[in-house]
């Protein structure tokens, strides 16, 4: 079992439970004789994390029930969220397995890929590839970054599908391209590998650089080890590069404010 921080959790509530896809209808826009001041009620993942942020655990799990028996598939990411992390309650990985499946069949991308990724690694259930590749696929294809990471780790390693390199590359750069910091560890694994690319320590030292800039600790650790005692011109290579990778992927480079002026004498 592993352990997040409250703000974490209630960031990943919050951020994840809320994208519930609704065959009927796509579109967000409000109706055109809405009010324009009306504000749009918050979504059940939203009141989770705010009930979990300000420490009340209890009514956060009832609500989610409450949700959840009303049919709403964000109540039943939910309740899978606090079976499967074991957080304030006795984690039962069968129960969070049954929710995730529910939500993952209403079109929940966050069940679809964590159920994927308990099929793939066996977590309190038997070990399918196939079908973690399957439900990983669902997710990818609605955007989720975290799917798309896993779905790249799927096809380099050619679990529940054949390996293709080209794929999980490309894979890996659209999730950093979509906020994934994973996905930059990905990218400069398969360049240290030579995994359907050419080797380049240099290009993967990039990768890895730019994926601890934007929090990724493993990456953080190989950056680090490949760039330990390197000479200034292979240091000056791989930040122009990373550069270049952080610009295209992440956003502008923006130059660290100047030191403040010295106080002048009187």
């Amino acid at each position: 079992m592993f352990r997040k921080s409250l703000h974490l959790k209630r960031i990943a509530i919050a951020a994840l439970a809320c994208a519930v896809l609704t065959p009927a209808s796509t579109s967000l826009a409000a109706p055109a004789a809405a009010p324009a001041a009306a504000s749009a009620p918050l979504s059940t993942g939203d009141q989770v994390a705010a009930l979990l942020d300000a420490g009340k655990p209890i009514e956060a799990f009832a609500l989610a029930q409450q949700k959840s028996g009303e049919g709403d598939p964000a109540g039943d990411f939910a309740l899978g969220w606090f079976y499967d992390l074991g957080e304030h309650i006795t984690a039962d990985k069968a129960k969070a397995l049954g929710y995730y499946r529910k939500c993952a069949d209403a079109g929940l991308s966050p069940c679809q890929w964590r159920l994927g990724v308990m099929l793939d690694t066996g977590d309190g259930v038997a070990a399918d590839p196939a079908a973690a590749f399957g439900w990983i696929s669902k997710a990818a294809a609605q955007n989720n970054a975290g799917a798309q990471a896993s779905l790249a780790v799927l096809y380099a390693t050619g679990r529940g599908t054949a390996i293709d390199y080209a794929k999980a590359l490309d894979l890996y750069q659209t999730a950093a391209k979509n906020g994934q910091a994973h996905g930059f560890y990905g990218a400069g694994v398969m360049y240290l590998d030579g995994q359907g690319v050419a080797k380049d320590g240099e290009e993967a030292a990039a990768w890895f650089s730019v994926g601890a800039a934007v929090g990724d600790q493993q990456a953080k650790a190989v950056a680090d080890m490949l760039l330990k005692d390197q000479k200034t011109e292979v240091l000056d290579r791989v930040a122009a590069r990373a550069t270049a990778i952080y610009s295209d992927y992440v956003g502008p480079v923006t130059a660290p404010p100047p030191p403040p002026e010295a106080p002048k004498a009187p």
